[in-house]
């Protein structure tokens, strides 16, 4: 039986029908039907053993266990429904992790604003350290501690400005610790400390000088979910807004990465995602994609892998090699795998607000090229059958009414772009974390215009990338295109009822974006070879 219990919400304890955007759904809140039909749509349970351990977990959480395995540690990863089997009692420290506690990262603040409602990933982490068991186990003495990459939502300053958090962790007996960044290694120590009953920093900001090195990060023991494996950590294009931008970049070896893949892979996964903060950029030193290190990766990953999926990828690394994608596809597209989708950070349409938020990312072009990169890069990743997720920043400081209007325009632009866009609230993180949040009221007309216009492109994109979305390897795929199509339509017609739709000007009559045109693909500012 564990002394050491890691645990997340139900939200994240699920692999979301096998699909790792539906996660995206967790965090709004429940809107006319009632949570547990949110719950079959984005969070189904998640199936365990007989001891409550999960079949698979959140791979954050994964890499804690591993390092805690690997130190000696009696730790494992235990549901939130089974939590009951070891407090009060054998469970003497208990980790936490999550996305987003409260609901104050994006989109979870996007979403819970603009409805006034708390998001479900918020009610469901307060739900489930408020079970009487838990609360037992607090009184009786068992240590709790908190980390993830929501950490800082729990952290003392955040108390002190935010009442409804200190009262939260008032009303389950306190945090005994919260640890903020990689604490790959770190984890142990203070675990020691929790066992042995000393004192406990309340609060541990781990910087990067003290960011674990490749050969000191533990490979995961148990299934991840979704079959996500890591393949490096860090980013060097230094957004002001983004807090990976202050880690050091480190990719795994081939070696390690096929660790992982293994590990998932005898657990009976047949598709995963490659995670990192630009998966293009594997293996290289720079912001240069290097197609030695990266296409060997991919043929790793469809060994194991039926479906291979990616995390992240940014514009300017995609148009830096634009004949490299296609390289990518003929690795991963085959008959039991017909596109796949990644994350990306377009953020702004306005060439200004680059140079101001965000100047490394759109090296090694020019800033003036940034629109153009865009959609340029759309064309080139349907061209290829990837389907991304794209957010967009509303209310980045120094915004201007113009910088949103140059971002609606690049939204018109991108109206038949096979993608799904997500407008979300800024957030003070990273360089910009002394900022306050942007929320629903201090929208002017012309930034509610801007979230009009993605949320419609994203209605009107959804229905046709479910045939994609729910394929081969689903269940039952024609039953679950029928009820998210459903839903779908539900959203549209609430949309429109409140005024929340807008495409742009002379879509109805079938205008066409200016998706890729080879001849106009910007030239870099520095050399570049294909």
């Amino acid at each position: 039986m564990p002394e050491v219990v890691i645990t997340c919400d139900w939200t994240m304890m699920s692999n979301h029908h096998g699909k790792e955007f539906l996660g995206f759904g967790t965090t709004t809140p429940a809107y006319v039907f009632p949570e547990r039909v949110y719950q079959k749509l984005f969070f189904p349970e998640m199936e365990v053993d007989a001891s409550g351990f999960p079949r698979e977990a959140p791979y954050g959480m994964r890499k804690i266990e591993a390092s805690l395995l690997d130190g000696g540690f009696d730790a494992r990863i235990v549901h939130p429904s089974h939590l009951d089997r070891y407090m009060p009692g054998e469970a003497k420290v208990l980790l936490v992790s999550g996305h987003d506690y409260f609901g104050l990262n994006p989109p979870s603040s996007t979403f819970g604003g603009v409805m006034h409602k708390q998001p479900l990933n918020c009610v469901n982490f307060k739900r489930m350290l408020r079970q009487p068991h838990v609360l037992k186990a607090r009184k009786a003495g068992m240590k709790l501690i908190a980390g993830g990459p929501c950490a800082w939502q729990l952290s003392p300053a955040t108390r002190q400005k935010l009442p409804f958090v200190r009262e939260f962790v008032e009303s389950i007996g306190g945090v005994d610790s919260v640890v903020e960044g990689e604490s790959d290694q770190f984890v142990r120590s203070i675990v020691r400390k929790a066992l042995n009953d000393e004192f406990l920093p309340p609060h541990v900001v781990l910087t990067a000088k003290e960011a674990p090195k490749v050969e000191e990060i533990s490979s995961i023991h148990y299934p991840s979910v979704n079959g996500l494996i890591e393949i490096g950590r860090g980013c060097c294009r230094g957004c002001s807004f983004c807090s990976v931008t202050t880690r050091p970049t480190r990719w795994y070896p081939l070696e390690k990465i096929e660790e992982e893949l293994k590990v998932n892979r005898k657990a009976g996964t047949v598709k995963g995602l490659l995670h990192s903060d630009d998966v293009y950029f594997y293996g290289s030193p720079n912001i240069m994609p290097r197609e030695e290190k990266l296409l060997p990766l991919l043929r790793l990953a469809k060994r194991y892998y039926d479906q291979v999926g990616w995390s992240h990828v940014a514009i300017a690394s995609l148009m830096t090699k634009p004949k490299l994608l296609g390289q990518c596809g003929e690795i991963l597209l085959d008959e039991k795998q017909s596109w796949w989708g990644v994350e990306v950070g377009v953020e702004t349409g306005s060439p200004r607000m680059i140079t101001a938020a965000m100047p490394g990312k759109v090296a090694p072009f020019k800033a003036s090229q940034w629109p153009e990169l865009v959609v340029q890069a759309a064309g080139l990743m349907n061209d290829n059958h990837v389907y991304p997720a794209c957010t967009f920043i509303v209310g980045l400081p120094q915004e201007t009414e113009d910088d949103v209007i140059k971002t609606i325009e690049l939204i018109d632009n991108l109206w038949d772009f096979k993608a799904i866009l997500v407008p979300m609230f800024f957030v003070p993180l990273g360089h910009l974390k002394n900022n306050d949040w942007f929320s629903r009221d201090r929208m002017s007309p012309v930034q509610q215009e801007l979230f009009k216009r993605a949320l419609s492109h994203g209605l009107r994109q959804s229905k046709p990338l479910l045939r994609d979305f729910f394929d081969w390897e689903s269940a039952h795929p024609g039953a679950y295109r029928a009820v998210f199509r459903g839903f779908i339509s539900f959203l549209e017609v609430v949309a429109k009822m409140n005024g929340l739709w807008s495409p742009p000007r002379g879509a109805i009559s079938g205008l066409e974006s200016p998706l890729r045109h080879p001849e106009r693909i910007p030239t870099p500012t520095i050399p570049m070879r294909e």
